[in-house]
């Protein structure tokens, strides 16, 4: 009774009382955990709704820092939390399951600001920064810290899944003709390109280098099932299977050759969706305007149309010196991550890069 009693004793029994414990005094302080869910604060909430799907490092995280930083810091931390969380959840319809995810997105959010006050204040000895638990509840201008494995610390999608920003998935076939356009020439208006075709390993491997090199990512490339293509060095226009150094640098994931005209562009769709079972990175030219409206899994369609702006990217190919690079953006990820797709140039001047 003191926990369910006090709860509704203080609510309604406090208004009329004075605070004097309603409901025949059944549990004293009770006032707070109704003050606690008015202001939006999900510590203790999101605990009990969700004890079977929030670790106990999460649950741990929140109960401490109730005790430590108190109701003026953790109150702000805990309402943007429940912005970010419903911001991750508005495709989808309400129901059970939705609130269910909704209290547990809201627990991660919670624990992933918390750590991040928590660092700000090391980093400013030791003190109590209020300035971020401010900011927090004004705007995702909060700085976010990365992990070793490369992720936005704690950012989740519409699921409860933790980001993975070590991890790519490359459409093959869209980076190895577009390098055959820019950097070789090709144009299927002369006959012996159409013959050839676009695509040219180069390519590929120029991609996969530069994407295990130099950002230290895991690439896996989506192709079609028994390719074949040209490669430059070869030195002929005969068309070969995935030359063997591509294999090492890059995960091959073949794509079923289907009739149908509905199956026309499986690669781009088995692209989205193992990008969506990683929850990571994936990098290809196409917009993906269809997929956005036509993608029948419920589940990956709202994952893409959410997470697109953070999660694709897009790239060229510097026809000068031949050289792969990516074109990423000038929003940072940690912003992409809360919902921000959109946000006045000034305040980029001045934004947390991470």
């Amino acid at each position: 009774g003191g926990g369910k009693g006090g709860g509704k004793g203080g609510g309604k029994g406090g208004g009329k009382s004075g605070g004097r414990g309603g409901a025949g005094g059944k549990g004293e302080g009770t006032e707070l955990e109704g003050q606690h869910k008015a202001t939006g604060e999900v510590a203790t909430e999101a605990e009990d709704k969700c004890s079977t799907t929030v670790d106990d490092n999460t649950r741990a995280v929140i109960r401490e820092a109730q005790k430590r930083l108190g109701e003026e810091i953790v109150r702000p931390l805990a309402e943007k939390a429940r912005e970010n969380a419903e911001k991750a959840l508005q495709a989808m319809p309400d129901s059970d399951e939705k609130k269910a995810k909704l209290n547990k997105i809201r627990a991660l959010n919670l624990a992933r600001l918390i750590k991040e006050h928590d660092k700000k204040g090391a980093e400013n000895g030791g003190k109590v920064v209020k300035r971020a638990a401010e900011s927090a509840s004004s705007g995702p201008a909060l700085k976010r810290a990365k992990s070793s494995q490369g992720a936005v610390d704690g950012a989740a999608d519409g699921q409860g899944r933790q980001f993975d920003m070590t991890q790519v998935v490359v459409n093959l076939a869209n980076v190895g003709a577009n390098f055959g356009t820019k950097i070789l020439n090709r144009d299927l208006d002369n006959k012996h390109d159409r013959i050839t075709g676009l695509f040219d390993w180069e390519g590929v491997r120029r991609c996969c280098k530069f994407l295990r090199k130099e950002r230290k990512w895991q690439v896996s490339g989506v192709i079609n099932e028994n390719f074949m293509g040209t490669d430059q060095r070869e030195g002929t226009r005969r068309k070969v299977p995935v030359p063997e150094d591509i294999k090492k640098m890059c995960e091959i994931l073949e794509t079923p050759r289907l009739t149908g005209s509905t199956h026309s562009s499986a690669d781009d769709e088995m692209t989205i969706r193992s990008a969506f079972r990683r929850n990571c990175r994936f990098l290809d030219n196409d917009n993906y305007r269809d997929w956005l409206q036509q993608l029948k899994d419920e589940k990956v369609r709202s994952w893409l149309n959410t997470y697109q702006d953070m999660l694709q990217l897009r790239y060229y190919w510097d026809k000068g010196t031949g050289t792969f690079e990516l074109l990423e953006g000038n929003i940072p990820d940690h912003l992409l991550a809360s919902g921000v797709t959109t946000i006045d140039k000034k305040k980029l001047w001045t934004a947390a890069r991470a």
